[in-house]
């Protein structure tokens, strides 16, 4: 179909465009001196914040920070390093993705954290962090450091989404550790549950997943796969 082929188009548009930092919360935009901002360098890319999948933390920035807003309280953000590399001159790439690593924050209002790591000089080093990627979050006005802890391994949201079991809830709030078991309803009977979502949710991130998935497909796949949007 058509409509897909222009969708495809949108997503490689998209990476030109700059993000704005990402609010994470409900409710009208606070001032930073009301939340808690996360910086984080473009190579680490979110698998989940308190365990919830959050697409809209990946957004495309080019070569710049991302910039997560929060609202204050305790958070367990899951990251990974990804980055591509050229192989002979630019004739070849290899994308080095690695294991999440645990980046844990205790934000209070005003507090901006940076997450950080050891990055690697070149293809080589890259691949040796694959299993045991590890970094730290940092208080830019305390001094503080918390060294990260080893994260659950990479699924990708089309993995979640087409693999076994409950299919992920996406949201674009992420509530704090404790007050999310208090918002958290009673479970459902099974007569009253609602379908499970099957679908990617429509939003910037979604474009952003869908590019990327373009980037890392040979000539030919995306030959093949014109072919099948244009049926």
């Amino acid at each position: 179909m058509r409509s897909l082929f222009v969708i495809a188009v949108a997503c490689m548009l998209a990476a030109c465009a700059q993000r704005e930092p990402v609010k994470l919360y409900s409710g009208a935009e606070q001032s930073t001196g009301q939340i808690v901002v996360v910086e984080m360098p473009y190579t680490l890319e979110v698998l989940n914040i308190n365990g919830q999948p959050v697409p809209a933390a990946n957004s495309m920035t080019g070569n710049r920070d991302r910039k997560l807003h929060l609202q204050p309280g305790q958070y367990r953000i899951n990251a990974y390093y990804e980055d591509v590399y050229d192989i002979g001159g630019g004739l070849s790439h290899e994308v080095v993705r690695t294991r999440s690593a645990t980046f844990m924050i205790d934000g209070k209002a005003g507090d901006v954290w940076t997450l950080g790591f050891d990055a690697p000089e070149n293809l080589a080093e890259a691949q040796a962090m694959k299993d045991n990627f590890a970094g730290w979050a940092q208080n830019t006005r305390t001094g503080q450091r918390n060294p990260t802890e080893p994260g659950p391994a990479y699924v990708s949201l089309v993995g979640q989404l087409m693999g076994g079991g409950n299919s992920p809830t996406y949201s674009e709030e992420v509530k704090p550790l404790g007050a999310q078991a208090a918002a958290t309803p009673a479970p459902m009977a099974p007569s009253q549950a609602p379908a499970a979502q099957q679908t990617l949710p429509h939003s910037d991130a979604t474009l952003t997943t869908l590019q990327q998935l373009w980037l890392l497909l040979s000539p030919e796949s995306r030959k093949a796969f014109l072919q099948w949007a244009e049926e």
